[in-house]
């Protein structure tokens, strides 16, 4: 057993690719090793969206589960099977599979396995049409949870409530799923409210119920703010529900305005803003930047009502960004100038806050320190009292004992004989007789030893007086030193004031040569971008004439496979003049802004392949980056060939496609991620032996790059790349 959990906790830390897990698997050695190793590698598989491997192996683990007889683990590997199946969109199949998991399903079994059994029959049952079934299962499976863990019901009243939606039943989808959301928030678990909370707006966003939807946006902004995410860099204008929909740009303007009316009359002006933000976005995203701009007007007021500094911070950013859009310069200048110092305010603020903190936690500290040292001072003052109680009986006592002696020698006084008085008075004369004679003898003693003190002070008065010479002779001589060093000193300082002005003069004549140096710099540096931009615009139209050249050699080919070659290659061309045209014309001749570069990209090879919006939606998700050129070239032509192919090979149905683009930077890495909903790559197509030029060119660019390559299926093509060698402008 020790062995298993410590090549589980290898596994890992295993990169997630066949071999390696290939290899792990077969260094197991019993059964239910290999399908509990296979379990946790297709749980992450399933983490990550990539179905197609989870499928596979799931397939592969089911057959050692089997293998081991153990019913827990073959339903628990069929359940999983009819979940990736479900995600697949195969609902039929899934069934089949819990169909065969109820062999395996007793009171034994665990109530995980038996509530995901249940919970997935209602969901594929609902899917197929059949409501009676799910409500069956539904109900079953709440039993379950009622008696092992009431809080899974979430789950429950969540589906159920978007069955009901589904069929246009208000009032039970409305009950469900305000028990769903009850029991979320009092739990408290993050995860699970805030999925709950979306799809409980989306419901009310559905059925136009503004009020509701209003009362769910201000919780989802204390929701989000309760995270402690960093307003003045994450926009907080977009309350992300689960979908809008494609109904047009001015039906969502004008529920969100509903919404916002609804908060203004509440006094939410905050929240108000939030929603407004959401319809300018709306418009922005349609190209209309002049009514987004009304809408993001509107919103800012509204935060500078409400007195919301990050959300001002966030609108005066957006409100520059649609300024520019419409060609109004000037005030997108002001806008800008105002979010800056908007970001400063909000940076002091946040030094104050920091400051009040550290002073309150100071001042707690002090005063704790003040009240211990307090306490050690009265413990001190009560060992004195004590102390000074306790000499104060020893002194009772020895006051006692001397009364005690006196008495004693009184009357042994009194006991004395006149005879023994007598003689004590005889004795006493006596002493006193000696003792006048020893102090005449001292008197005399004492007028010897002054003559001799004062014979010996003569002699040092003498010496004093000797030493006292000594040493005026010393302090002449010091002085004479003193004042031959004062003469050099002033005839240094007089030196080195002749050498710094010589020095001021040589500097100042130095400083005049180099400004006039800076200032030719500068004029050979203006001049230079000038060139640059020159350069940089004659390439551009060079590449236009090439591109325009191999677009009418296209046309004078009969060979159709040629003709799409050359076609091919006008667009790689044409990815490449539209860097320099961005070089030449957003004033940066060093980097490119990635994400107008991108969609000016897909707009051009739209109208290449006359692709329009209702046959593909194109969804662009980039960061605000600008990368320099020897980065984007490459990058653009990885862009336009898969872009190329999508817009060629994916769409052949009539049902209207979806393409993904999405450019992000995380880990100080580029990930670069574009899939659709289409056709997906050949299923024999092996990408490493692959004949065609377009791959061949990609991956060459992701050596260039320093980046892996991913290309797989997943309800459609999916490439990603991690780019770790790029360099921004």
């Amino acid at each position: 057993m020790k062995l298993f959990a410590i090549l589980f906790f290898l596994m890992a830390s295993v990169s997630l690719k066949g071999q390696a897990i290939e290899s792990i698997v077969g260094s197991l050695q019993t059964s239910k090793q290999k399908a509990d190793t296979l379990y946790y590698f297709l749980s992450k598989y399933m983490m990550q969206g990539k179905n197609d491997s989870a499928e596979y192996w799931a397939g592969k683990g089911a057959a050692f589960a089997v293998n081991t007889g153990d019913a827990e683990l073959i339903a628990k590997y069929r359940c999983q099977q009819s979940n990736i199946a479900f995600n697949k969109i195969n609902y039929k199949k899934s069934l089949d599979y819990l169909r065969q998991a109820a062999v395996y399903i007793s009171d034994a079994t665990s109530f995980g396995v038996s509530g995901k059994y249940l919970l997935m029959n209602a969901k594929c049952y609902k899917e197929l049409g059949k409501p009676d079934s799910a409500l069956y299962y539904y109900q079953l499976c709440e039993d379950l949870n009622n008696k092992n863990n009431p809080y899974r019901n979430f789950l429950v009243y969540l589906e159920k409530g978007l069955m009901f939606d589904q069929a246009d039943s208000y009032a039970k989808a409305e009950e469900n799923f305000n028990k769903s959301y009850t029991l979320t928030k009092a739990k408290g678990i993050r995860m699970d409210y805030g999925m709950v909370l979306v799809q409980y707006a989306d419901f009310y966003y559905k059925w136009k119920v503004a009020d509701k939807f209003a009362w769910l946006l201000k919780e989802h902004q204390d929701f989000v703010a309760a995270g402690k995410k960093d307003y003045t860099k994450d926009p907080v204008h977009s309350f992300l529900v689960a979908d809008f929909g494609d109904i047009p740009v001015s039906q969502k303007a004008a529920f969100l305005q509903s919404v916002a009316d609804v908060l203004i009359k509440e006094s939410d002006f905050k929240n108000a803003s939030v929603a407004l933000s959401q319809a300018s976005s709306f418009y922005e995203e349609d190209k209309q930047p002049a009514e987004a701009l009304k809408y993001m007007r509107q919103s800012l007021a509204l935060s500078e009502k409400s007195a919301n500094l990050p959300n001002q911070y966030i609108f005066s950013k957006a409100m520059y960004r649609l300024l520019k859009k419409a060609g109004k310069n000037d005030e997108a200048i002001a806008a800008a100038d105002k979010a800056m110092s908007l970001k400063d305010s909000i940076i002091k603020t946040q030094q104050r806050e920091i400051t009040l903190q550290l002073e309150t936690k100071y001042q707690a500290e002090r005063k704790q320190k003040e009240i211990d040292l307090l306490s050690s001072q009265k413990q001190l003052n009560e060992k004195e009292i004590a102390l000074l109680n306790s000499q104060k009986e020893l002194d009772k006592n020895s006051i006692a004992l001397l009364y005690a002696q006196n008495a004693l020698v009184t009357k042994e006084v009194a006991l004395l004989s006149a005879d023994k008085k007598l003689a004590a008075l005889q004795l006493f004369q006596e002493a006193e007789k000696r003792s006048a004679l020893e102090r005449e003898n001292a008197l005399m003693d004492s007028i010897v030893s002054s003559e001799k003190a004062i014979t010996l002070s003569t002699s040092r008065e003498k010496e004093k007086e000797t030493s006292l010479n000594a040493a005026l002779g010393r302090e002449n001589i010091l002085k004479e030193n003193e004042l031959v060093k004062e003469k050099n000193l002033r005839w240094s300082l007089v030196a080195g004031a002749a050498v710094l002005l010589l020095s001021s003069i040589a500097i100042f004549i130095l400083y005049r040569k180099q400004k006039r140096k800076n200032v030719i710099i500068e004029k050979q540096s203006a001049d230079l971008e000038v060139l640059m931009k020159e350069i940089h615009h004659r390439v551009k139209n060079n590449l236009q004439v090439v591109s325009s050249l191999l677009d009418l050699q296209s046309h004078t080919i009969t060979d159709s496979q040629a003709s799409a070659a050359v076609k091919e290659g006008k667009n790689r061309v044409q990815s490449m003049a539209l860097i320099h045209q961005n070089l030449y014309s957003e004033g940066n001749i060093k980097g490119i802004m990635v994400k107008d570069y991108i969609s000016n990209l897909v707009q051009s090879l739209s109208d290449s392949y006359n692709i329009t919006n209702d046959k593909v939606k194109v969804n662009i998700n980039i960061d605000d980056l600008n990368l320099d050129v020897d980065t984007m070239i490459p990058l653009g032509l990885v862009l336009n060939e898969l872009v190329s192919n999508s817009f060629k090979y994916a769409f052949k149905e009539t049902s209207p496609g979806i393409l993904n683009i999405v450019l992000e930077e995380k880990d100080e890495k580029l990930h670069l991620k574009v899939s659709d909903n289409g056709s997906g790559f050949p299923v024999d197509m092996d990408v490493k032996s692959t004949k065609s030029f377009g791959l061949k060119m990609i991956r060459a660019f992701a050596q260039k790059l320093k980046a892996t390559l991913d290309i797989y299926n997943n309800n459609g093509a999916v490439v990603e790349m991690e780019i770790s060698k790029f360099k921004a402008a």
